[in-house]
């Protein structure tokens, strides 16, 4: 639970600046570096996500995710208390763990809590099997949220980034036996189960 960790360690130092009441205008101006830098990539991750691409790597976009909410958290512990849009915006990001408190003590809204606290904070399990140098199939599973993982492409591109096509196959459970074979230079058969359950598929790779 690495994303847990870190916001909780982000979390307590927070409360602890706030407690000790610490004035570090060097930790404050070096911290809001810290903070717009993550919170640039945040917006750069979100808008590959949205259009099928990533950066390298499985866990990157969620990586950066926590540390632009981390560092705000504690940035709220090392600013002063004010009514300006700046203060508020800290208060917004420090205060969504008891956002999510309320809506777990709430019953009308516990079980749409629940699944959204184990969507933020749970790191899903990945897998990549290697295809050639440019392609693997990937496999997420999310833990209690779905049983079954999910099966994608990912393909490299333009150096730093890589293209994530979701779904390239739907198995009704978790696959077993996998196999993939290249078929000449632009597709893959993948094959998965044993005997009669046996099935595969061609996935044009590009």
């Amino acid at each position: 639970m690495v994303t847990l960790t870190i916001l909780t360690i982000c979390f307590l130092t927070a409360i602890s600046c706030k407690i000790k009441k610490i004035k570090s205008p060097v930790a404050l101006a070096l911290t809001w570096y810290i903070h717009l830098i993550f919170l640039f990539f945040s917006v750069i991750c979100l808008l590959l996500m949205i259009n099928g691409y990533g950066f390298k790597g499985a866990q990157t976009e969620r990586v950066f995710f926590t540390l632009y909410a981390g560092s705000g958290m504690v940035l709220y512990g090392l600013s002063k208390p004010g009514t300006d849009a700046r203060y508020a915006y800290l208060t917004v990001l420090f205060g969504f763990p008891f956002v999510l408190l309320l809506g777990l003590i709430i019953p009308p809204l516990r079980i749409l809590t629940l699944v959204a606290t184990l969507t933020l904070l749970s790191d899903s399990d990945f897998h990549r099997y290697a295809i050639d140098d440019d392609h693997a199939l990937q496999s997420k599973t999310s833990g209690i949220l779905s049983v079954t993982p999910t099966y994608s492409m990912v393909t490299d591109k333009y150096w730093l980034f890589e293209e994530i096509t979701p779904d390239v196959i739907k198995p009704q459970r978790a696959v077993s036996n996998l196999r993939m074979k290249k078929k000449g230079t632009d597709s893959v058969q993948i094959q998965w189960g044993y005997g009669k359950m046996r099935k595969d598929t061609v996935i044009l790779l590009f």
